[in-house]
C-alpha cells in the first residue's frame, strides 16, 4: 500500500508528540509524588517544632507576685503577669549578718536573673531606671547655671530603650533595729558588684519593698521602729555593655544611723565586702 510522505510525517509528528506528553505526565506524576512525601514531612517538622515550642511555654509556671523570688535554681524559669518571663542566671546565697551599732543586716542571697518577653508598660517604667539619676545629672551640670528643667533634660538624653530582655541583679536581705529607740537608717545606699558595677541604690532600685519603700534617702526615710524588722529586695538593672560572666565580689555601703527624734548622728555608714563563690 502507498503512504503518502505528508502522511508518514504527520503520523511521526503525532507519535512524537504522544511519547513527549507521555513523559511529561509521567514526570509530573514523579514530581507530585515527591512533592507530597516531601513537603508534607516538612511542614509537619516545622509543626512538631512549634508544637514543642508551645509546650514548654505552658510548662512556664506563672506566678502572680515578684517573679523573681520564686527562682532557686540555675536555668529555673517563670512568668509574672503583666511583667514578663524571668529566669535565673546565676545565684550567690550568702546567709551573712552584719552588725552596724544596733542595726543587725542578714545578707540572704544575690542572683542574677534575665527578664525577657517584657511587657511594654514595663520597658517603659525600666527605662526610667537607665542612664543617669537626676542627682547624678545635677551633679554635672549644676554648674552650668542650666534651670531645673534644662538639668531634667539633660537627663532624659542619657536614658536608654529597653530591648527584648535584660538583665538584672537582686540582693535579698532583713534588717532589724534591735535598739529601744527609733532609728533612721538604710541598708544599703551604694553597693558594688565585682569591683567594677557600682550603684546609689536609692536612685537605681526598681523593686520596693518594706525597707526600700521608705524614701530615696535615709533622712526622708520612715525611722526604724523599736525592734522592727523589714524586708528588703533591691533589683538592680545591668547596663547591656558589662560584660559579666560571673559574680566574684560584692560590697555594700550603709547609710549613717541617726536618732529618729533627734536626727543626731549615731554611727558613721560602713562598707562591708565580700567574696563570693
Amino acid at each position: 500500500m502507498y503512504v503518502n510522505k505528508k502522511e508518514k510525517s504527520d503520523g511521526t509528528k503525532k507519535l512524537l508528540v504522544i511519547v513527549i506528553s507521555s513523559m511529561l505526565i509521567f514526570l509530573l506524576g514523579i514530581l507530585t509524588v515527591c512533592y507530597f512525601f516531601i513537603y508534607p514531612s516538612s511542614e509537619n517538622h516545622i509543626t512538631e517544632k512549634e508544637e514543642e515550642k508551645n509546650i514548654k511555654e505552658e510548662t512556664i509556671p506563672i506566678v502572680d507576685g515578684y517573679g523573681g523570688s520564686y527562682l532557686h535554681t540555675i536555668g529555673q524559669k517563670v512568668r509574672q503577669k503583666d511583667w514578663g518571663t524571668f529566669t535565673l542566671q546565676q545565684i550567690s546565697p550568702i546567709n551573712k549578718t552584719f552588725k552596724i551599732s544596733t542595726m543587725v543586716i542578714q545578707l540572704k542571697e544575690i542572683k542574677m536573673i534575665k527578664l525577657s518577653q517584657i511587657n511594654e508598660e514595663r520597658k517603659e517604667e525600666l527605662r526610667e531606671f537607665t542612664g543617669l539619676s537626676f542627682a547624678e545629672t545635677y551633679e554635672l551640670y549644676y554648674k552650668d547655671n542650666l534651670t531645673m528643667a534644662e538639668i531634667y533634660e539633660k537627663e532624659a538624653l542619657t536614658k536608654s530603650d529597653i530591648g527584648k530582655e535584660i538583665t538584672y541583679f537582686e540582693i535579698s536581705y532583713t534588717v532589724e533595729n534591735t535598739s529601744s529607740n527609733e532609728l533612721q537608717f538604710f541598708s544599703m545606699e551604694n553597693v558594688s558588684f565585682n569591683n567594677q558595677i557600682n550603684y546609689n541604690v536609692p536612685e537605681k532600685n526598681f523593686i520596693y519593698s518594706g525597707d526600700t519603700l521608705m524614701g530615696t534617702k535615709s533622712v526622708s526615710r520612715i525611722d526604724n521602729k523599736s525592734n522592727e524588722e523589714r524586708e528588703g529586695l533591691i533589683g538592680l538593672l545591668i547596663d547591656p555593655d558589662k560584660n559579666i560572666d560571673e559574680l566574684t565580689s560584692f560590697s555594700f555601703t550603709t547609710s549613717d544611723i541617726l536618732d529618729g527624734d533627734s536626727h543626731k548622728l549615731i554611727t558613721k555608714a560602713k562598707t562591708y565586702t565580700i567574696t563570693l563563690n
